[in-house]
């Protein structure tokens, strides 16, 4: 007789298979449902933007004045009364000086100013002086009666007709050459001023970011800035660092801190050129009854020393400015490595805030005078606004070593998926040389502008998106915040790498000494004008990639 015990086992082995096949669509089931519905990520709809320079206000009207941009966001169809983002403003200075500063070239960031908002871009034009030409110039060759020997000359429309294609779309616009002249006070000032009046009154002054950590009194998350002054302000869906070359948050992109100590700015990433740059401001005669009507760009070479004049725009009615720039090495430094018998000198000061300091002015004009009679260089155009400069500053040429590991983004630990990211020359400081610095920033933060309301339009429509499954690999998931700000650093960093590593190259080329390298970049910039080479490289910097 079997016993009773064997007599269970087919029951029991049967009973089990049952609870596994149930145990089993259970979690089908529920891989089913975590596959087909997912929690949408939180939408950008506070950001902070650390600097209102040209980069951090140009970025505040991108995303909250700019008629074509947020028209071109299905979110405004798909929700007509969703929220709109709210930009605020922190600026480390107490209060802007608009005198502060030189000159600015605007081309392939007019352009683009056009593209976020017409009415703004206009009333930069308005304030500005078209750039017509551009012109080199250097010592005399030879037994010479004349001043200087002409290298080259581009007129920049009928350069950029020559060339066509997206160049001639970008720049010329209506008839309107996208090239001008301005000061960057005058330029900061309008940017400011015609901001939104909501946006205008969430700008705050005499705020160093201090540390940036994640929202801990909020289960939404979201970022915190913490200032200098003990405030702390928040949460922000993505803070932008538009705080120039010695970033704060480029340091905590790269290291995940800010220093706390007055040593950390030293520490952060940019390199010194070894070049400097003096810089010399006459202000218009506002009784002058001869008015600018467009602006050129001289070029005057000689032994260790380039010269630039030009004239700017300095608002409507009134009189335009006039600058000339030395730029010369510095004694202490071969490029950027300082020289062993000079390790003992003291540091160099990068002047960003474009302090003047008023008991050295006699000194350095009087030095502009002698650099240029030491150099050779035709002092023509440079030394009557020397003789009656308003303004006399001086700064080192920084830059950013373009290859990074850290990249322009990194994401707060903490915060629910929010991130940081980078802008103008907090992301890719780069020498003036072809006076790209503004532009980039502009295109910069459109660029970063139309990833914010990508992302935005993904993220109202996430639960109407298809997701894919294991049965469906075929179907693309939604970009993520992360990507999206990959694409901007990707769109941004070839040109902006290749402008910087074109600028560092200029600068040493133009500075060239005595001797067989000032005789190499006159005859360099003298056929690369024939040749059409300086044409091609100009306008390459100056067209916009977005």
């Amino acid at each position: 007789m079997m016993s009773s015990r064997f007599l269970l086992v087919p029951a029991t082995i049967k009973s089990t298979g049952v609870f596994l096949l149930f145990l089993l669509s259970i979690i089908q089931s529920v891989n089913s449902l975590s596959t087909s519905v997912t929690t949408p990520p939180p939408p950008i709809k506070r950001v902070a933007v650390i600097g209102i320079g040209v980069a951090g206000l140009t970025l505040a009207h991108a995303l909250e004045n700019s008629p074509d941009l947020s028209s071109s966001s299905s979110q405004s169809n798909v929700d007509p009364l969703h929220t709109p983002i709210k930009v605020s403003l922190f600026e480390s200075r107490t209060t802007l000086d608009f005198k502060a500063g030189g000159g600015l070239q605007l081309n392939g960031g007019m352009s683009v100013l056009r593209k976020i908002n017409r009415e703004l871009q206009t009333a930069v034009a308005n304030a500005a002086l078209p750039l017509t030409n551009i012109i080199s110039r250097t010592k005399p060759w030879g037994e010479s009666d004349e001043p200087f020997t002409a290298l080259l000359k581009l007129n920049l429309k009928e350069a950029i007709q020559q060339t066509g294609g997206t160049t001639e779309e970008e720049l010329i616009v209506d008839g309107e050459v996208m090239a001008y002249t301005i000061m960057r006070g005058v330029l900061q000032k309008i940017l400011l001023e015609k901001l939104p009046p909501a946006t205008a009154e969430r700008v705050k002054y005499g705020k160093t970011l201090k540390r940036i950590e994640s929202n801990t009194n909020d289960l939404d998350g979201g970022i915190m800035c913490q200032f200098d002054d003990g405030t702390s302000e928040g949460p922000f869906d993505l803070v932008v660092g538009c705080d120039g070359i010695k970033s704060a948050v480029k340091e905590y992109v790269e290291k995940g801190k800010i220093s706390e100590d007055s040593a950390g700015v030293k520490r952060r990433s940019s390199i010194y050129s070894g070049i400097r740059i003096r810089f010399c401001i006459e202000d218009g005669d506002p009784n002058s009854v001869v008015e600018d009507e467009s602006a050129e760009f001289k070029q005057y070479f000689g032994d260790g020393l380039y010269g630039l004049s030009a004239v700017y725009g300095a608002g409507v009615g009134e009189p335009s400015t006039k600058g000339a720039y030395l730029i010369f090495k510095d004694e202490d430094y071969n490029g950027p490595f300082k020289k062993k018998e000079r390790s003992s000198s003291k540091e160099v000061a990068e002047n960003s805030d474009w302090q003047q300091d008023i008991q050295s002015v006699d000194d350095l004009l009087k030095s502009s005078l002698d650099l240029i009679d030491k150099s050779g260089v035709p002092g023509i155009d440079l030394i009557p606004i020397i003789e009656n400069a308003d303004r006399v500053f001086e700064l080192g040429v920084y830059f950013h070593n373009p290859f990074s590991l850290s990249g322009w983004s990194k994401e707060v630990k903490g915060s629910g998926g929010r991130f940081c990211v980078l802008t103008g020359d907090a992301a890719h400081a780069m020498p003036p040389f072809l006076g790209q610095g503004a532009n980039q920033a502009v295109q910069d933060s459109y660029s970063l502008a139309t990833k914010i309301f990508e992302y935005n339009d993904i993220v109202s429509q996430w639960n109407e998106a298809p997701v894919s499954s294991a049965a469906d690999e075929e179907i693309e998931k939604p970009k993520t915040l992360q990507k999206l700000l990959k694409e901007y650093e990707h769109r941004r960093w070839l040109p902006t790498a290749s402008i910087t590593a074109k600028s560092v190259l200029l600068g040493y080329l133009e500075t060239g000494q005595k001797g067989f390298l000032s005789k190499f970049r006159d005859a360099f910039f003298f056929v690369a004008g024939k040749v059409g080479i300086a044409r091609k490289v100009f306008l390459d910097s100056a067209t916009p990639k977005v």
